[in-house]
């Protein structure tokens, strides 16, 4: 009876440790992931407010009576197949491009950009957001721009950024609509400088 009983102890035991080390192994993976999640949405934070702070620099103020010229698309719009075409001369990384085609192909989720632009006013020193007031719709934006019929209104959109997991590089496609079809765009090749990102060139700009 005595051996029954110390088998059946130490099985108990070997079974808590297993337990144990699985449980331990869950929470690393879970904080590996919190802590990913969070530097990929301080990156995005500080990209966006590069490119807000280039676009906006000449923008004014918006106050009670004066109108509104540049809006901002709440939505990370989802890469595609035209951003390689952008960088077919361009000499970056093979691996860099097979990272891309990975993203692109696979991260199909919808993400916006309403925390980031939150984290980005919580800072901001320059009047973003006197300048931005917050993100729209497409069908938010179409309805304001009906109503004032002003042909100079513009909606900028901003991708999903796509990173160089080993550089500190990132591509950025940004977009300007407008109701009118004049449209612009181009795609940013950016850096990072120490805790901030800078755009270095201006991939593939185009206009309609």
């Amino acid at each position: 009876m005595y051996n029954i009983l110390s088998l059946e102890v130490n099985n108990f035991s070997t079974d808590q440790s297993k337990m144990k080390a699985v449980s331990f192994s869950i929470l690393i993976a879970l904080l590996t992931f919190v802590q990913l999640s969070w530097a990929q949405d301080n990156a995005n934070s500080l990209i966006l407010k590069s490119i807000l702070e280039k676009y906006y620099k000449a923008e004014k103020p918006v106050y009670k009576g004066r109108s509104q010229l540049l809006y901002f698309y709440c939505n990370q719009a989802n890469n595609n197949e035209e951003i390689f075409e952008a960088i077919r001369e361009r000499q970056l990384p093979a691996d860099f491009l097979k990272e891309m085609r990975s993203t692109v192909r696979t991260d199909l989720a919808e993400r916006d950009w309403s925390a980031a632009l939150e984290t980005i006013f919580e800072t901001d020193k320059s009047n973003l957001k006197q300048k931005i007031s917050s993100c729209l719709t497409l069908e938010k934006y179409q309805e304001i721009s009906k109503r004032l019929s002003l042909n100079n209104q513009r909606l900028m959109i901003v991708s999903k950024p796509l990173y160089y997991s080993k550089g500190n590089v990132a591509l950025v496609k940004v977009v300007f609509y407008r109701n009118i079809e004049h449209n612009n765009g181009a795609i940013l090749l950016m850096e990072k400088d120490g805790n901030n990102w800078i755009i270095k060139e201006y991939l593939n700009p185009w206009s309609t």
